[in-house]
């Protein structure tokens, strides 16, 4: 029979004997590099911005491989472990992550470490293939579906904002006043307006309505 003490030794002590082959420790920095450099093509094509941080590329790529090296050390060694969890319960990070999504392929790109560290590859690279597609997916979807502009239409007066509205309705464009002014030389409303891609056009048309003056559209989405 045996005793706590043997189960504890075969269950637990056992298995961080402390040595790790070349192979290993090659195979799982591979594999978190390959996962690194797929979530970072993922992170560029998908990300609508007009400038992508390359200190934040960077980091997608080193936190692959630094979380594997991290794994493989602490499924080595059980009291190289004990102490790095000690060690990193008292860093505190300060930088702040503007976008959620940032914050979401950072997770992204820890799991992709972790796993390869830890030997599963296969659920690694299954990981990273779910993921991109659901990437790819969403950029779709926002790509398809309307999104939230305002609409700033300058007209000579009150009455030609009655002709926007028309127009708005009739080609489906929903859209709710936010504000109206009235300098006496014209007039200026603003609208929320929801537009797909293919409105653009139709939105575009506002000007050629009698007594508008010119027509702005603006995103509404803070993305740097």
């Amino acid at each position: 029979m045996m005793s706590i003490w043997d189960i504890i030794k075969s269950s637990v002590i056992q298995r961080f004997d402390g040595s790790i082959s070349v192979w290993q420790i090659l195979l799982s920095l591979a594999v978190s590099m390959a996962a690194g450099v797929f979530i970072l093509f993922i992170y560029k094509r998908t990300m609508r911005r007009t400038a992508v941080s390359s200190s934040f590329q960077l980091t997608l790529l080193l936190i692959c491989t630094t979380t594997a090296t991290m794994v493989l050390t602490i499924t080595s060694n059980l009291a190289l472990s004990l102490g790095m969890v000690g060690a990193l319960s008292i860093v505190r990070f300060r930088t702040a992550v503007k976008d959620p999504a940032d914050t979401a392929f950072l997770f992204w790109a820890v799991a992709a470490g972790i796993t390869s560290g830890a030997g599963f590859y296969l659920l690694s690279l299954i990981g990273c293939l779910v993921g991109g597609l659901i990437c790819v997916l969403s950029a779709y979807y926002v790509d398809t579906t309307a999104r939230p502009f305002l609409l700033v239409i300058r007209g000579e007066s009150s009455d030609a904002f009655a002709g926007v509205e028309a127009y708005l309705s009739e080609n489906g464009l929903r859209y709710a006043l936010t504000s109206c002014v009235d300098t006496g030389r014209y007039c200026e409303s603003i609208y929320e307006v929801s537009v797909r891609n293919q409105g653009y056009q139709e939105v575009g048309q506002l000007k050629t309505l009698p007594g508008v003056l010119s027509v702005s559209l603006v995103d509404c989405r803070k993305e740097a």
